[in-house]
């Protein structure tokens, strides 16, 4: 709730057990717990009046139904990718990952070079 822990909690109930006092501090908890709900039931009322919840669902429900769809495609493509594939139907060339000669052997220049050696000299 609003980014506060326990421990601010404690700090924020020890400071008003100080400043109201232990005799005053149920009530003044009581009114602090009236000015809430009436805050909440004022701002609700003013959403129902202003239709902001209604304004919020028109904008909000295209975006969900886009979202939706998209989830779908995506679980039926998942779904389709797994049905057609397999080990058994595409061999893998290992030699292609991981090649005899190590790293360089495809193209990637030696350590501490600038330049590909076929290319040196060349104009």
């Amino acid at each position: 709730m609003f980014g506060i822990g326990l421990p601010e909690l404690f700090l924020i109930g020890l400071v008003a057990l100080v400043v109201v006092g232990p005799k005053n501090l149920p009530q003044t908890l009581r009114a602090i717990g009236r000015g809430v709900r009436e805050f909440q039931r004022a701002s609700r009322e003013l959403r129902q009046e202003a239709g902001f919840d209604e304004v919020v669902e028109e904008v909000t429900r295209p975006l969900r139904e886009g979202l939706s769809g998209i989830e779908d495609d995506m679980r039926s493509t998942i779904d389709d990718a797994k049905r057609t594939m397999s080990l058994e139907d595409e061999a893998v060339d290992l030699a292609m990952e991981y090649p005899e000669g190590g790293p360089d052997d495809f193209g990637a220049l030696p350590e501490g070079a600038n330049v590909y050696p076929e290319t040196e000299g060349a104009p």
